[in-house]
């Protein structure tokens, strides 16, 4: 099979690593996985030595350059992965796309802000490039807005079962306790999961709201 893009042992430098964390990562199937969470580059040579790909399921991946491919659209995986991609997951891939979405469209718009600030570009020109923007960031707000109370929710209802496996865990039997066990460890990870998207989700969110102060600034 005959894969696209080029190898990842192509790059160095620990800037371009820098600019690839967040990327989305795909198998060799071309089915969305996760993404890229952290990059360990050697000092001297400037070259990956380990990546993390944070999977759908919760799980972190680690992975070696030479197992990864740099596309257009993210990073190929050289062989295929199996990964949970029920309702749960898809609504944590849909908040990890839209955050990521609002980052690109905010820094767009400041770039715009800057300059016309500057002086480099007519209010007209200035308004008719930003409108389409904050049209798209509006609606992905409202999205995310939305996905964040879906996804607290769903953290109550696993906690709840994570509180219910650790009650019977002492009149279990052993195989059940080696069920429970195994339940728990995945529940732990899931949760620990949707807590930290939650946490940026929000961290965004602030910060959109303080860009919408700043650019109510600019126009007065």
């Amino acid at each position: 099979m005959k894969l696209e893009g080029r190898p990842l042992t192509s790059l160095v430098g620990r800037e371009a690593y820098r600019q690839l964390l967040g990327v989305k990562v795909f198998d060799a199937d071309g089915t969305y996985v996760g993404y890229l969470k952290r990059v360990y580059v050697e000092r001297r040579s400037g070259r990956a030595r380990r990546l993390i790909i944070r999977l759908l399921d919760g799980r972190l991946l680690p992975l070696k350059p030479q197992e990864l491919r740099l596309t257009p659209t993210g990073l190929l995986i050289t062989r295929r992965l199996r990964v949970e991609t029920g309702g749960l997951s898809t609504s944590l891939r849909r908040l990890e796309e839209a955050v990521m979405e609002i980052k690109r469209i905010r820094e767009r718009i400041l770039e715009l802000d800057e300059a016309y600030i500057a002086g480099e570009m007519s209010r007209d020109t200035y308004l008719s490039f930003r409108s389409g923007l904050e049209l798209k960031r509006r609606q992905l707000l409202s999205e995310v807005r939305g996905l964040v109370e879906e996804l607290e929710s769903q953290v109550s209802g696993l906690e709840e079962e994570r509180r219910g496996l650790l009650s019977k865990l002492r009149s279990a039997s052993a195989h059940e306790r080696g069920e429970a066990a195994r339940r728990l460890r995945s529940l732990r990870m899931l949760i620990t999961r949707i807590n930290e998207l939650l946490e940026t989700a929000k961290h965004e969110l602030s910060l959109e709201m303080e860009l919408d102060d700043f650019i109510e600034s600019c126009l007065r």
